[in-house]
């Protein structure tokens, strides 16, 4: 495998394919440019319904995948209210219709979704309950709800009002599902509410302006290395993304979990955190450091 293939794709997926499936012509790809076939996976999906930005992970990157899911992220929504699909989104089933609530009724209600809340999942959802998705037990009829979960919301936005959807933008802390926001805004305004459409602008520090669709990817133009996306996090996370470079010797002890010590690197890290190691361009290990002490989160494959 080539160093090239170790880092991340920012990609635009379309409408009205799964996240899985959006992954398909990145592989594709990415082994015609490498000669051999490439590990890559997505750090948080997107309903099939939605677009937007999705952070790929390609090469040893995809072990960096629980940093990568934690981040938080920033979408634009379409909700409608009045109507409640069973499935939140525009593919489900209509079960309930109401009266559409005036605009004020709906911006008074807006901060009881800011900051730190309580959110009740969908039930048509990837939640695992007992080893099952929720949306398989959902769909045999063997759970009614699900239990809720902290979240936060940083911002909730108004961007435009045209009877009966709400555009909206909304910050949000992982394992938010918009789907919800619409469902219990719908719920609060004294009516019902689903979500019609969905676009995730943001993960993290990456946005979807520097996002490529599936179609036009081009690994030599459009993944980003290793060191460049560490570059970018630790301009927004020092202590949580620091880069450190390692020697020649200090490589080969990495890659077999030897201890390690300072004499591993060309420079010992200033400060307490985490720091992915490089060699040149080429993608060690993702260590942490604290008050002189190293220890691994993880070895990068050979």
């Amino acid at each position: 495998m080539t160093t090239e293939t170790n880092g991340i794709i920012l990609l635009n997926k379309t409408a009205g394919l799964t996240s899985f499936k959006a992954l398909g012509s990145l592989k594709k790809a990415l082994r015609d440019y490498s000669g051999s076939k490439v590990k890559i996976g997505h750090t948080g999906t997107l309903d099939s319904f939605a677009e937007g930005l999705l952070v790929i992970l390609s090469g040893r990157f995809t072990k960096l995948n629980p940093v990568f899911t934690g981040f938080n992220k920033t979408y634009e929504a379409d909700i409608v209210f009045g109507t409640r699909t069973n499935t939140l989104d525009p593919g489900g089933e209509v079960v309930e219709n109401l009266p559409v609530p005036e605009l004020n009724e709906i911006e008074k209600h807006i901060p009881l979704f800011k900051g730190g809340i309580k959110q009740r999942p969908p039930l048509f959802s990837a939640v695992h309950v007992n080893g099952e998705r929720a949306y398989k037990k959902a769909l045999q009829g063997t759970i009614t709800e699900l239990p809720e979960r902290d979240i936060r919301i940083d911002a909730f936005d108004i961007l435009d009002w045209r009877p009966p959807v709400l555009k909206c933008r909304i910050a949000c802390s992982k394992g938010t599902y918009i789907r919800s926001i619409a469902r219990d805004l719908g719920i609060a305004a004294g009516s019902c509410a689903h979500l019609g459409a969905l676009t995730r602008l943001s993960v993290g520090p990456f946005n979807i302006g520097d996002s490529v669709y599936a179609a036009d990817f081009k690994p030599g133009k459009d993944l980003i290395s290793g060191r460049d996306v560490f570059l970018k996090l630790s301009a927004v996370h020092p202590e949580q993304f620091g880069i450190i470079e390692a020697r020649d010797e200090g490589v080969r002890l990495l890659r077999h979990g030897a201890d390690i010590d300072d004499s591993f690197f060309i420079e010992e890290p200033a400060v307490n955190g985490s720091y992915a190691v490089f060699n040149d361009n080429d993608f060690i290990a993702y260590i942490s450091y604290m008050d002189g002490r190293y220890s691994y989160n993880f070895v990068g494959c050979i």
